[in-house]
């Protein structure tokens, strides 16, 4: 490979980053009004932040550059400090690491060795399990903090950790503290990720991070391509957002595969057929196990069934805010994609087995009989299902 080319390929992986956040806010399209209001609460007094919403939606990438927006390397300005929660987390854990971080920015923005080892010994010293514990320590800082706390789903709910977490929230806002607390995490609504949410509701500010409009996504691609140089059909940007159906971590896959493609050809223009001819190659390297939870979904070993069809006509299903479908918004899609009108009885128990446990489950049956409504469990899965459709020419 000649040295332009290597060139060209490291700026098609900086422009499209499927498997890691954006956290810098040239790279990220969009999403601007979100951003304003995070750095709206940031800047009130007393305001803390939460982001919440399904998997998939960039929630991570927000946090990251609201967070780099947020940052002021003056020697007075405000640090942004940045931690991600794990199963196993309890209150004091997630303090510790993020008291641990402060000697990180400490070190990076240019602080002598002496205060460095202090505030080492510091953080060494912390073990608090008391929300007053946490202000005392952001209290003794010499700048106004923020600090972002990302996965905060996964903290188990059975201890008490997200209960401190609120009263920290509520204790710091009370006392007038200059610090900000950011929690971000994946929930349907704040009560799942916050206990005792009603107390600290005019405290935080709750922005729910929803998957991507079209043109966000199409916005992704155009500018992608133009931060590499390439020119690209005036379509595929379009085709690319509607194949992702929200989810950006599709839109930066098939953007980079696509313009990898290209290049191989020795081209500078991105076409639609080179979208075409990514998609295996896009689909082998989605995120997580989303290929193997569409094949134990839809395996089969009887001719002629309907699963593929049935499944990729959830996927296109129209959705309500949470996700949710009827069984009769599945009818129209699946004609479209079978060539043919299927009766509600024709696919109904299709959708029950799709809630049982030797196909995943893939979906979540909720209401009652006559009036069920069905979610993806894992929202990522929609857009896999759609490029898989299209790979094996089920959408016309």
């Amino acid at each position: 490979m000649d040295s332009v080319n290597a060139a060209t390929l490291s700026r098609l992986s900086e422009a499209f980053t499927p498997h890691k956040p954006i956290d810098l806010p040239d790279l990220l399209s969009g999403r601007t009004d979100l951003l304003m209001r995070g750095l709206d609460a940031i800047n009130t007094e007393g305001l803390h932040v939460l982001l919440f919403g399904d998997r998939g939606t960039g929630k991570t990438s927000l946090a990251r550059v609201l967070g780099f927006l947020a940052q002021d390397d003056g020697p007075k300005g405000r640090r942004v400090l940045m931690v991600s929660c794990n199963s196993g987390d309890t209150f004091t854990s997630i303090w510790r690491r993020v008291f641990q971080e402060v000697v990180v920015a400490e070190r990076q923005l240019g602080f002598s060795m002496g205060e460095r080892e202090l505030a080492t010994h510091r953080m060494a010293d912390f073990d608090g399990t008391d929300p007053n514990d946490v202000r005392l320590m952001l209290q003794s800082f010499p700048n106004r903090t923020v600090v972002v706390i990302d996965e905060f789903d996964r903290v188990p709910t059975e201890g008490d950790a997200r209960r401190l977490m609120a009263d920290t929230v509520k204790l710091l806002s009370d006392t007038g503290s200059a610090a900000t607390v950011v929690l971000v995490g994946v929930a349907d609504s704040v009560a799942e990720l916050v206990a005792e949410h009603h107390s600290i509701s005019r405290n935080i500010a709750t922005i729910q991070v929803e998957t991507m409009t079209r043109a966000e996504l199409a916005g992704i691609v155009s500018k992608g391509y133009e931060k590499v140089g390439f020119d690209f059909e005036s379509a595929l940007p379009d085709v690319i957002a509607k194949l992702s159906q929200g989810y950006p971590h599709y839109t930066h896959l098939l953007g980079l595969w696509a313009g990898r493609r290209a290049l191989a050809q020795g081209r500078a223009t991105v076409t639609c057929d080179d979208l075409e001819l990514a998609i295996p190659e896009a689909l082998r390297n989605a995120a997580g196990n989303v290929q193997q939870e569409y094949e134990v979904a839809v395996a089969s070993t009887q001719p002629g069934n309907l699963f593929d069809e049935v499944l990729l006509a959830c996927a296109l299903a129209q959705k309500d805010s949470l996700g949710r479908f009827s069984t009769v918004d599945v009818r129209g899609p699946l004609r479209d994609i079978a060539g043919r009108d299927v009766q509600i009885g024709g696919y109904q128990s299709h959708l029950a087995k799709f809630c049982q446990a030797e196909r995943g489950p893939i979906l979540k049956k909720s209401g009652s009989k006559r009036n069920y409504r069905w979610r993806f469990i894992d929202p990522q899965v929609i857009p896999y299902i759609n490029i898989h459709g299209k790979q094996e020419d089920l959408l016309h």
